[in-house]
């Protein structure tokens, strides 16, 4: 986590998802197109704004989507333990 002299806080995109629950590929995906800014600091590393990406998460991505692909998390790993 770092907060710049703005007061924004920016995360990577690891602790980003974990804190919205959603994948890692869809905050990467949601910062590419604009919707998330995002500073890259190398080729693998990306940081984006903690605050735009709370916004982003209960405004545009769906909370239906998001459930049903835990849902089939839960099963494949149901499934992988037997």
């Amino acid at each position: 986590m770092l907060k710049d002299a703005e007061g924004r806080i920016w995360v990577t995109v690891k602790e980003a998802a974990e804190m919205l629950q959603v994948s890692p590929s869809r905050v990467v995906k949601a910062a590419k197109e604009g919707k998330i800014d995002a500073l890259r600091l190398s080729a693998r590393a990306v940081l984006v704004d903690l605050e735009q990406a709370k916004f982003w998460r209960e405004r545009f991505y769906s909370t239906r989507k998001a459930a049903v692909a835990r849902q089939r998390k839960r099963k494949e790993r149901e499934i992988s333990q037997q």
